[in-house]
Formats: structure tokens, sequence, C-alpha cells
């Protein structure tokens, strides 16, 4: 991960420069393993001096921590801390999510049958009768991207598309979303979130 030190009106010093690179990027190291990049300031006050630090995690996650003091290292280190508080919160709100949600998939499992085809062409040429028995082709696209775009967007792009439904996260809450063409012809728009606040 790239990390850049800059002052505020002020010069930073290589060894400060140094030390905010070293323990920012092995604090971050410990939880994030391919964070992008991020970038420390130092800016200096009537009471002492400010470290601002801003941390691009991911394309989606970014990490804010401050931390003031009347030394810029105190101040470096109360940032530095601040960062990892937040990163080892965050760790654990993921774990405790992923196990809930693996405890609930437990409880909740409905068997269904079913055969995945990565193509039409992998389909058996005698199809069987519908039936309770009987097994559906499910095909699996793995290379599906999700852009963020408004409804507007979607639905000129499922209509310029040869596609049966585009599924995009919704620019004005980024969740996600889906456009379809309906059985009687009109295009359905899914929205789990709608406009609740």
């Amino acid at each position: 991960m790239q990390i850049s030190v800059s002052g505020k009106n002020m010069d930073t010093g290589k060894a400060f420069q140094e030390q905010a690179i070293a323990t920012f990027d092995s604090v971050i190291s410990k939880y994030f393993t391919d964070a992008i990049s991020g970038h420390v300031t130092l800016e200096k006050y009537d009471f002492g001096f400010q470290v601002k630090a801003r941390v691009v995690l991911s394309r989606r996650i970014e990490l804010e921590a401050t931390g003031c003091a009347p030394d810029a290292y105190a101040a470096l280190e109360t940032a530095v801390e601040h960062a990892e508080k937040r990163l080892r919160r965050h760790k654990r709100r993921l774990k405790n999510h992923r196990a809930a949600l693996a405890q609930f998939a437990e409880e909740n499992v409905l068997e269904a049958s079913m055969q995945v085809y990565a193509s039409a062409d992998q389909l058996p040429e005698k199809v069987e009768e519908e039936g309770e028995d009987s097994l559906y082709p499910i095909f699996v696209d793995l290379s599906y991207e999700i852009e963020v775009m408004t409804v507007e967007q979607a639905v000129m792009k499922l209509e310029l598309s040869n596609l049966n439904m585009v599924m995009f996260r919704n620019a004005n809450h980024h969740g996600l979303n889906v456009v379809h063409f309906r059985e009687d012809g009109a295009i359905g728009w899914i929205d789990p979130r709608g406009s609740r606040g």
C-alpha cells in the first residue's frame, strides 16, 4: 500500500514521514492485506498538532482517523490507535455477521435439486417433462459487473442490450436493485431497500 504524508502549511520532516508510513502500514496490513492507498496530513493548531489519516481500503470502503495532541508524534500515535480501533471493530462485525449468516443458513436450508451449466450448449438434448422431480438448468454468470447507476440508466441499458434483466447499485442509496422484463412486456423494478432513509 502506498501512503503519502504531508503537512498543512508546514514541513513534516523525514523522520515524521517515515514513522507515519511505518505505523499506519503495519496497522492496516494487520486487518486489510490489499488496501489501496493512504494519506496522512499533519496540521498545527493553537493547542498542538492534529493528524488526519484517510485510507482507501477497497473501491468502496474508506477509513478516516484523527488524532490530536500537544506533540506531533503523540498526535500520530492517537490517530493510529483510532484507526486500529475502527478496523478491529469492523473486522469483528464482519466475523459476527458471517457467523450469524452461517447459523441461519444451517437452520433454514431447503433442499432443491438443480444442475449448474456454464452455457446452454451443455444442456442434454432430451429434456424431461416438468414435474416435481425434474431438474431445472441453472446457468452461472461469474463475470457480472454490478455498476452504480440511476434507475433511468439501468432501464436504458436493459432496453439497449439483449438482456432479460440488469442488476445494479442504485445511485441514490447504493443498494442492489434489479430491472427486468415482465411477462406482460412491461419493465419491472425490484428495490428491496426502497426510498427508506
